[in-house]
């Protein structure tokens, strides 16, 4: 009796021992199997080889920029404002999970410039938010034909502060940045932008153009090169500090401004539910206590960063946006103005690699996962020309580095260049290439497109440039 339970018991045994060996192997199998459905590698060929930038190029000749010489450039401008009510969704940082303002600091506005030399028309837009979403951008462009125009020829541009609001991304990933999405607030978005334009239009008059430039770098660090572990550290001549901007001046004496810098309105809290522009919504303030109209947009913000000592306050969102009205004003009375005839504007399809959003430095999510939480959407990089300056507009947080480089180029055409983000498309952060590897934020989390997004855009950028004619 005693054998036979022994026998019986090994038998049990044994056949455990094979099941378990098998469920493991199914599972080990299944993991394995899960793991090459979400996990690819990343893909490291020479964006020069790939079919995305041949087709990019093709787009470029197939959209070539329209530059025509007319009658003296006629300006309108016109401000509205956007401000949803309380209870609508903040934009800015997943870590609020949708969290609501319950109050207003101060308000968002759209500030559109529209300009006409009789032979076409354009439009400048800039909007007190995180960025031009995606689907304010897909249902503007079903209102364009109403009004006479082709996309190219409206402008996009955002402030970029991170405390505007949101309700305007349908995709989960957008969610998490922008809160629930909200139809009503779109499409009431869309009509204030277009009011705004019909608005600038009407008001167009001849007036003569400035450029300017005046040096900020007290007020603006590159945050990617400030860590210490990174091999980089130190580098902080890597960044764009300059306040550009275009003086406006009519026969009557009244003046507009439009200016545009490279640092992060991301001064104030994240988790104060107050609606805010951050230091642009001061210095836009103070200019238009001394000026007709004044409009800002985010310049390239990639990896830059206000900097300022009274903590995350609006004390220092008054220093940092005060300080730079100052340098304006103190730099505009050496601004030259003029009457131009040139009015130019493009804007280029940007053909795009598989989505090579990393987790870990030579893993990436499975294209069709990354698609499924962020969502498949369109990328251009946009162009606006009047006279002999050109402005840049990049789908992206689009780093201040690349810009000493287009600002070279522009200077052989005998051309000044202002590139804005920001233009209605969104493909992460856009850094050189030497950092692609770096285990930070703007490269490791916000690369979305492989190790080359930096060299490829900034080549399309510079091509596209190349068509502008003084």
């Amino acid at each position: 009796m005693l054998n036979q339970l022994l026998l019986t018991s090994l038998l049990f045994e044994n056949l455990f021992v094979k099941i378990t060996r098998r469920y493991t192997f199914l599972f080990v199998l299944f993991v394995l199997l899960l793991t090459a459905c979400v996990v690819r590698p990343i893909d490291r060929t020479p964006y020069q080889q790939a079919a995305y930038y041949k087709e990019t190029i093709s787009d470029l000749k197939q959209h070539p920029v329209v530059v025509t010489q007319g009658d003296t450039v006629q300006v309108g401008w016109s401000k509205i404002n956007i401000t949803p009510p309380a209870g609508t969704p903040l934009a800015g940082y997943g870590k609020r999970m949708g969290m609501t303002y319950e109050a207003v600091h101060d308000s968002a506005w759209v500030r559109t410039f529209a300009f006409s030399n009789g032979k076409t028309q354009a439009y400048y837009i800039a909007l007190d938010m995180l960025i031009v979403p995606m689907e304010v951008l897909q249902q503007l462009e079903k209102e364009y034909p109403r009004l006479g125009l082709q996309p190219e020829q409206v402008y996009l541009t955002a402030t970029h502060s991170h405390t505007s609001f949101g309700g305007w991304g349908k995709n989960i990933g957008i969610k998490l940045m922008s809160g629930k999405y909200s139809e009503d607030l779109v499409e009431r978005l869309v009509q204030q932008i277009i009011e705004s334009m019909q608005q600038a239009h009407a008001h167009l008059q001849p007036t003569k153009l400035g450029y300017g430039s005046t040096s900020a770098a007290s007020l603006v660090r590159n945050r990617l090169l400030d860590d210490s572990d990174n091999p980089y550290y130190g580098d902080r001549h890597n960044r764009d500090t300059q306040l550009r901007f275009i003086k406006f001046e009519r026969k009557d004496g009244t003046i507009a401004i439009l200016s545009a810098f490279a640092a992060h309105p991301t001064i104030l809290p994240s988790m104060v539910p107050t609606l805010s522009r951050d230091y642009p919504g001061v210095l836009v303030d103070t200019l238009e206590t001394r000026f007709n109209f004044a409009s800002f947009s985010a310049g390239a913000v990639g990896s830059h960063s206000a900097i300022y000592f009274e903590g995350d306050t609006y004390e220092s969102t008054k220093v940092v946006g005060g300080r730079l009205a100052k340098l304006l004003r103190e730099d505009l009375l050496h601004v030259h103005t003029a009457y131009v005839h040139t009015l130019g504007y493009s804007r280029t399809p940007l053909e795009l690699p598989k989505p090579n959003m990393r987790i870990s430095k030579d893993l990436r999510l499975a294209p069709y996962l990354f698609n499924f939480i962020f969502g498949e959407h369109p990328a251009y990089v946009t162009s606006l020309q009047l006279g002999d300056l050109v402005f840049l507009g990049a789908p992206a947080d689009y780093s201040g580095e690349f810009v000493k480089q287009i600002e070279q180029q522009a200077d052989t055409q005998g051309l000044k260049a202002i590139v804005t983000s920001f233009n209605g498309g969104y493909i992460g952060y856009i850094t050189p290439d030497k950092y692609y590897d770096l285990d930070e934020y703007e490269t490791r989390s916000m690369n979305f497109f492989g190790p080359y997004s930096g060299s490829f855009l900034t080549e399309i950028i510079l091509r596209q440039l190349k068509q502008h004619k003084p």
